[in-house]
């Protein structure tokens, strides 16, 4: 399963961002290979929600992990309970809810 995370920062130990369509980068995070690549977030620089939700429409990446305030019948949004944690925190806290 591939997962994509809002992020400040391109790497997995930057921080997560709460931000949804104003996040600088997205980390796209495979769980079967535990690999990850980084993206800048198409909405940083619009800061529309609709840029970011049609992008993942056309990835087919349904789990996001981001703050509070996205609705989307397509999406499945985790939010994680920290306020400031890396990006790697906020993947373990998602996996540990699927296990």
């Amino acid at each position: 399963m591939k997962i994509a995370i809002t992020s400040k920062g391109k790497w997995i130990s930057s921080e997560f961002c709460r931000d949804f369509e104003k996040c600088e980068y997205l980390i796209i995070y495979d769980t079967l290979t535990n690999q990850y690549g980084s993206r800048k977030s198409p909405s940083f620089n619009t800061k529309n929600k609709a840029d970011l939700i049609d992008f993942f429409k056309k990835t087919l990446i349904r789990n996001i992990i981001t703050g509070d305030g996205v609705a989307s019948n397509r999406l499945k949004i985790f939010t994680p309970s920290s306020k400031i944690s890396t990006v790697e925190e906020a993947i373990i806290e998602f996996l540990k809810t699927k296990e």
